[in-house]
């Protein structure tokens, strides 16, 4: 079974934050915090595919990677709620990369409302893409990842709504809680496997997901109060933690839901 060697005196020296010849696929790339990870992590190296639904979105990621000077990316413009397109856009984005050596499940969609008011089709919309497609694009990257070598990576986007609750939001919450649940769970069982599986959890981020409590003078308020660093988060805070994520460096760590919001979960 694969497992990681040791590192070098000399590999650490020459960046053990080096992307170089890392293959690997974003979701959810087409705007916001997708794009950021797939615009960073082509800077350190990787070589990047990205997937959403939006060809405009994914064409403007791809040229801002362009731009940047990294490699070319591929898109790839496909609504992941539908499972039968999961398994082709996997085989396709590995078939073209010649392998995969991470996965950045981020894809994710929001809805706010009571419970009461939520009704089943919402909440099916939610969960098919936020945890449902998260487990099956896990599940079919699998044997890609488990051939990279014992450097395999899964980055799952979580929340730090994947461990507290906020009201009017149940359908989100419960889909971010399955994500970092998935993650202990997967971690354990690819531990041998050369697959390290961890979870990003950002706090509350100015994207277009977000932009309506953003606007909203008593919401934007909120947040800053809550957030021990009083700011909200931008999409560029989260890129290092991908890096490290996607590297050699974090090839002794896997399960773990890492927070990145402001001490928002310290409390």
């Amino acid at each position: 079974m694969p497992v990681s060697e040791a590192l070098t005196a000399s590999e650490v020296g020459r960046g053990i934050f080096d992307l170089t010849n890392r293959r690997i696929l974003i979701t959810g790339a087409s705007k916001g915090l997708g794009r950021a990870l797939a615009v960073g992590l082509a800077g350190f190296g990787a070589t990047v595919a990205c997937v959403a639904r939006s060809e405009e979105g994914l064409a403007e990621t791809a040229a801002l990677i362009k731009e940047a000077g990294g490699a070319p990316a591929v898109v790839r413009a496909v609504d992941l709620r539908d499972p039968r397109n999961v398994e082709e856009t996997v085989e396709a984005v590995a078939a073209e990369l010649g392998g995969l050596d991470v996965l950045v499940n981020n894809a994710a969609d929001d809805h706010d409302s009571a419970i009461e008011d939520t009704d089943l089709e919402t909440w099916q919309r939610v969960n098919d893409l936020n945890a449902r497609s998260v487990w099956l694009l896990s599940k079919v990257a699998g044997r890609h990842l488990q051939a990279a070598g014992g450097h395999g990576k899964i980055i799952n986007i979580a929340s730090v709504l994947g461990t507290v609750g906020v009201r009017d939001n149940t359908a989100y919450v419960m889909s971010k809680h399955a994500v970092v649940g998935l993650t202990k769970a997967l971690a354990i069982e690819w531990a041998r496997k050369g697959v390290q599986v961890n979870a990003l959890c950002p706090g509350f981020v100015v994207t277009e997901m977000t932009a309506h409590m953003h606007a909203d003078e008593a919401g934007n308020r909120w947040v800053v109060r809550q957030t021990p660093m009083g700011r909200w988060g931008q999409t560029s805070d989260f890129v290092g933690s991908a890096v490290f994520l996607s590297s050699r460096a974090s090839d002794f760590m896997t399960g773990q839901a890492l927070y990145v919001d402001g001490g928002y979960t310290t409390q």
